[in-house]
């Protein structure tokens, strides 16, 4: 095209000068070419993604029917168990499982996100072998995932650090180094990212502590010890007033520490039924989800469930802890606090407003919970106020996800109930997952969802309409 010829004829019919128009053109087209191109959501590095289960991931099914398998969608059975969720890089899936009779076989496995065709795996021995049984957790630590490296930790106290070719680059065993883990139930806390450490909660029944190692080597950067409570939360990571927090929530107490240092700066204790979900920021509040009943195993029927209104209207009127004996319920606590701020920071508590397996989801002001048998409440943040409760299809394992005004609650028999998020209750659509396995967890990227059961993967994808999904049992 000749450019030179164009310009004087569009600048008569525009009555503008030949010479300006071809400068604006010139700038406009600069402009396009720096402005920043909208990015793709190709990665969930963690568990609950960023740590708080939202993902900005376009064009996600929201709700799909067993007719016909569709283009893009895919099972897989994976070798051995994993109560882990998947975690995503690009193109990669990352997930973990264990074998054999004692758990002694770790399995360390990457996954193609377009066919489900495996990349690599790793097959590596166990440090501390525990009887397998579902009484105790069975891969169940999610793996952590950057741009260099992915991260995968194991009930039997193995750190393992590999490239995202599945070349091993350092690995650390902390029970060989701190002692074996202890308690009924086994470790399932999974590791996290703040800044350019790998940090980990190691909470049970024997001497504690919150280990934060250098991503590229491995070395100790601290080590502090904490009481010696069980816990299978997952801490998570805060900026506030200029400083970095990490939130650790075990049986009976809820800790703040300086994410440089370990130091510790802030505690509640006296809390009860916390030692399952994990820590969700609000703003400047930590959301503590617990089991209304205690030892974190209240288990409520649908009809005990709170009504509308029912929660306490803060910890000055209601549940305020003014005594030393612990109190069951969930809790929001106020961020800036220094020593222990039991009495001072704990803005409401309530016995009825209920978690079990899985963590708070915070979206604009709103809390959603799902209490052990699996009924999910909408709760005011700020007050602790009940707003909604409904019956879903079933208990849920898997925390709740909120993509582009909607909540996922994705059930343990593989039923997916989708709400829209607000104070009002709506329903959006319900679907479901052929498996016999339970479902534990999920990562989601643009165009499609990955679902974590015990034995396999499944991608559903979009189109919805024409989607078909089976676990591969």
């Amino acid at each position: 095209m000749n450019v030179r010829f164009l310009f004087p004829r569009c600048a008569r019919a525009l009555r503008v000068n030949p010479n300006a128009l071809c400068a604006w053109l010139m700038l406009g087209v600069m402009l396009v070419a720096d402005a920043p191109a909208v990015s793709a959501v190709d990665t969930w590095p963690g568990f609950r993604g960023d740590g708080t289960s939202h993902t900005r991931a376009t064009n996600l099914p929201a709700t799909w029917e067993m007719r016909g398998r569709a283009a893009g969608n895919w099972s897989i059975r994976l070798p051995g168990y994993g109560q882990s969720s998947p975690v995503i890089w690009k193109q990669q899936i990352f997930v973990s499982a264990v074998s054999g009779e004692n758990k002694e076989k770790l399995h360390l496995i990457a996954i193609s996100l377009a066919d489900g065709s495996t990349l690599w795996q790793k097959e590596l021995p166990g440090t501390q072998q525990v009887k397998d049984s579902d009484a105790v957790s069975r891969g169940a630590p999610t793996p952590v995932v950057d741009a260099e490296r992915v991260y995968f930790v194991f009930e039997s106290g193995d750190i393992f650090a590999l490239s995202h070719q599945g070349d091993l680059q350092w690995q650390r065993s902390f029970v060989k180094d701190y002692g074996e883990i202890k308690g009924p139930h086994g470790f399932a806390s999974s590791p996290i990212i703040v800044g350019d450490s790998i940090v980990l909660q190691v909470a049970h029944s024997g001497p504690s502590y919150l280990l934060a190692l250098d991503k590229k080597t491995g070395e100790n950067r601290w080590k502090v010890e904490h009481p010696s409570q069980t816990g299978w939360s997952t801490p998570v990571a805060v900026q506030h007033q200029g400083q970095s927090l990490i939130i650790v929530s075990t049986a009976g107490s809820v800790r703040a520490v300086d994410a440089s240092s370990g130091e510790l700066i802030w505690t509640v204790d006296n809390v009860q039924g916390n030692s399952t979900p994990s820590p969700t920021i609000a703003g400047d509040r930590v959301i503590i989800g617990a089991s209304s009943e205690p030892g974190g195993g209240g288990r409520r029927s649908a009809s005990a469930a709170p009504a509308a209104g029912e929660a306490s209207k803060g910890a000055t009127e209601a549940e305020k802890p003014s005594a030393p004996p612990t109190q069951a319920g969930s809790l929001a606590i106020e961020l800036g606090g220094t020593g222990n701020v039991s009495e001072s920071h704990v803005t409401w508590r309530s016995n009825r407003v209920s978690a079990g397996y899985s963590s708070p989801l915070v979206v604009d002001g709103l809390v959603y919970f799902v209490n052990r048998v699996g009924v999910a409440q909408c709760v005011d943040a700020e007050s602790g106020e009940v707003l909604w409760s409904e019956r879903l299809p079933a208990a849920c394992w898997t925390s709740p996800v909120c993509n582009e005004g909607r909540i996922f609650f994705f059930c343990k028999e593989g039923s997916v109930a989708v709400y829209k998020t607000g104070r009002e209750k709506e329903t959006l659509g319900e679907s479901s997952i052929s498996t016999t396995d339970v479902v534990y967890g999920v990562a989601a990227v643009d165009n499609a969802w990955i679902v974590r059961t015990g034995r396999g993967l499944v991608r559903v994808s979009s189109p919805a309409s024409e989607t078909s999904v089976d676990a591969g049992r």
